[in-house]
């Protein structure tokens, strides 16, 4: 066999297409026309370190004979994805400077010239905007793999098992706001990934990761380029600003994570580290390392046999970004065995009974102002709840905290600034939800429906919430305000309420935590032609394309919705499949109808969901109004009565008169502060010769009575059997 020297050529992959770093190198063969058909070994001395492992330098080898249909063979093992140890071959940085090649053709090879092509590594001695937000998206897109894992670890600060959902969400927004502000001057990419996460930043690891990102960008906003020293003394800024960001920090949790990582970026720029992919390399040990002690620092973890799901979360972020490094592609998939053994938790660990949690409710939001007091906005609201994070800038302040009065904390809070993004997660749900078996199908509805607590809690219904405004003060539908609190805001408030829908990460942070427990989704809505909600559930849909999930138009709102809801639930809750389940809310939504009565229609014309004319016509003939909804979800004038004096029994008439009276009827009826004629009007059916199953009286929601108002009555009747 003849030994030959290739002669070595190089040339830069085009911007985009390489990792970090990476070069291609073109080594050309040449082959004396009479050794063409002879078999030899040929060496290729290349100018810098391989980055490849032998199963891709054989693909690329026979891409380049696919015409000939020849075999090359590679010679030496790997020891790790980073190199290709060959025996007596010269090494750049401990890297192998050249393969050895073995080409056997079959017969004679027509071409004088064999191309093979290396990826091949240089130092990388600085990072541009580019590089910063493309490494970032490295890690982004190993976390969003992974946010189940993290999800089922999720013990600490409380086992609502939906870290991995909020991690997710916070980074998500990160590239869906920065995609297309990159731009090539470092500092200017790391404030607009600081900006993003603070608006994006969910649950307690989602804002400490963002106020990172903010005294990271905060040290470097005019850098154009960053060095190994300047990255490393940006990141310790991002820890001291994290740390500040907590009233209470506490050890064993994901700043333990991100304290070891700056502390190795500070010990390897001291011994004189000027290479980004050796720098990650070293410090990637000491991240893991800080992750496996988490339950020597923490009792709860040591318990479940679990390490701290934030910090997990960081050291994703810290592999998908050296794995980019290293490989030169983002892999939006991670295989299993790939993850920290140590980090693995056994699938029951959150199915033991957990002590339930302090407070109940997760509570978030942003602060816009100016020159905010931080430490007199943590005074004010320390009180309130625990769990508390202030994260962000004088103008922009992301706060969280764990209460059981969500609507207190932002009362105060809105005396310093102006909120946006309000969320309030239930706890207690959340945790009743993670700490369950996994089960076959979730069913989610909106804030529009009205259903009774008890069945909400006995079917396990899930409520994305509306929102709702009185002049500049926001409210979660259902969660920060009630009924009660509500019509005496009504009664008070100067200004006539506006409602909002949830938005699309409103739905995607909902259905991406119950996806980690339920294997499908059914979503159940008020009307298209009524809201834009189901839109922001489909969008939702839409970036989960994994998730087996069905958004369904509920052709009805207030209880006509939640009887279909109610009667979906009940179905899954028996262990129904997904298409059984689906089957059931078809046929309730067929089968339920609803009708109101409205003491002032001046609301609802103002809300624009049935013309004025029909103010008008019970204004003139003194006549009270049914309204109903058609196939198709629109409100609709289904008759009208006299006796204003007594609307409850006059409804009760009504609806004697049109519906069948042999046919077994299942009820929900809800009231606007008037308890007592809703009770009335459940008894007096009955005596008028209606049958009933079953009946629920339960409150109207605060945005259903922003249009409804004072006094209404709403029933919606189904065909018993169906719940």
């Amino acid at each position: 066999m003849d030994n030959h020297t290739a002669q070595d050529g190089q040339a830069q992959l085009p911007q985009g297409l390489a990792g970090i770093g990476q070069k291609t190198c073109y080594s050309g063969l040449i082959l004396p026309a009479r050794l063409v058909h002879r078999a030899g070994t040929y060496i290729a001395n290349l100018p810098v370190a391989i980055r490849l492992r032998p199963a891709m330098l054989r693909d690329a080898g026979q891409a380049a004979l696919r015409r000939t249909n020849q075999r090359l063979a590679v010679s030496g093992q790997p020891s790790s994805p980073a190199g290709l140890p060959v025996a007596g071959t010269p090494r750049v940085g401990g890297i192998p400077s050249r393969i050895t090649l073995t080409f056997n053709p079959s017969r004679a090879y027509p071409y004088r010239h064999i191309y093979f092509t290396f990826m091949t590594r240089g130092k990388i001695t600085y990072l541009d905007g580019i590089r910063l937000h493309r490494a970032l998206t490295a890690g982004v897109c190993l976390v969003l793999s992974r946010q189940d894992h993290l999800n089922r670890i999720n013990v600490f600060p409380v086992p609502d098992g939906d870290t991995g959902t909020n991690l997710s969400f916070t980074l998500l927004c990160i590239l869906d706001n920065t995609n297309r502000r990159v731009q090539v001057h470092a500092g200017r990419t790391a404030v607009a990934i600081a900006d993003a996460a603070l608006d994006g930043a969910r649950g307690c690891s989602g804002v400490i990761l963002a106020q990172f990102f903010q005294g990271f960008s905060d040290s470097c906003a005019r850098l154009r380029r960053l060095t190994v020293k300047q990255f490393t003394l940006a990141a310790e800024t991002g820890y001291e600003y994290s740390l500040q960001a907590l009233s209470e920090p506490v050890e064993g949790t994901i700043l333990s994570v991100i304290k070891a990582t700056v502390e190795s970026f500070k010990e390897r720029t001291r011994e004189g580290v000027s290479d980004f992919m050796l720098l990650l390399r070293d410090t990637m040990g000491r991240a893991e390392e800080a992750l496996r002690r988490t339950p020597e620092q923490l009792e709860v973890l040591r318990k479940r046999g679990v390490v701290d799901a934030g910090g997990q979360g960081f050291v994703y972020i810290l592999s998908g970004i050296l794995d980019f490094i290293t490989r030169g592609s983002i892999r939006s998939r991670w295989r299993p065995e790939e993850v920290l053994p140590s980090a693995e938790a056994p699938e029951p660990v959150l199915a033991r009974p957990i002590a339930d949690t302090d407070m109940r409710y997760c509570t978030e939001c942003l602060v816009i102002g100016h020159d905010i007091p931080r430490n007199k906005l943590r005074e004010a609201v320390m009180g309130l709840g625990n769990s508390l994070i202030l994260g962000g800038s004088k103008e922009r302040v992301r706060l969280h905290i764990h209460t059981d009065e969500p609507q207190a904390v932002f009362d105060v809070v809105r005396t310093y600034g102006q909120l946006a993004g309000e969320k309030v997660d239930d706890m207690q749900r959340q945790t009743a939800t993670a700490q369950t078996a996994r089960r076959r199908v979730a069913v989610v509805t909106d804030s529009t429906a009205d259903i009774p607590a008890a069945l909400i809690e006995a079917y396990d219904i899930h409520l994305v919430p509306l929102k709702l405004h009185f002049g500049n003060k926001g409210y979660v539908d259902k969660v920060s305000i009630t009924p009660d609190e509500f019509f005496q805001e009504l009664a008070t408030n100067p200004h006539h309420p506006h409602t909002s829908q949830p938005t699309p990460g409103d739905f995607w942070r909902t259905y991406q935590f119950l996806a980690s427990h339920y294997d499908s989704i059914v979503s159940l809505h008020v009307p298209r032609v009524l809201s834009g909600t189901l839109q922001s559930a489909e969008n939702a849909v839409m970036r989960l394309p994994d998730a087996h999930i069905t958004v369904l138009d509920g052709y009805n709102a207030t209880v006509g919705l939640g009887l279909i809801t109610a009667t979906a639930a009940k179905a899954a809750k028996e262990g129904k499949s997904h298409e059984e389940v689906v089957a059931v809310a078809r046929a309730a939504i067929n089968r339920t109808v609803f009708y109101a009565v409205v003491k002032d229609l001046s609301s609802v014309v103002r809300g624009g969901r049935v013309p004025p004319v029909y103010k008008t016509i019970a204004d003139v003939l003194r006549v009270v109004l049914v309204l109903s909804m058609t196939t198709k979800g629109k409100v609709k004038l289904a008759g009208v009565f006299f006796g204003r004096r007594d609307t409850t029994r006059g409804l009760a008439k009504w609806v004697a008169r049109h519906v069948d009276l042999e046919q077994t009827y299942d009820i929900f009826i809800s009231h606007s502060q008037s308890q007592e004629e809703a009770q009335r009007l459940a008894g007096l059916l009955p005596e008028l010769g209606l049958r009933i199953s079953q009946v629920h009286i339960t409150d109207t929601g605060a945005v259903i009575g922003a249009h409804a108002g004072l006094g209404s009555l709403i029933l919606a009747l189904q065909p018993a059997g169906l719940l």
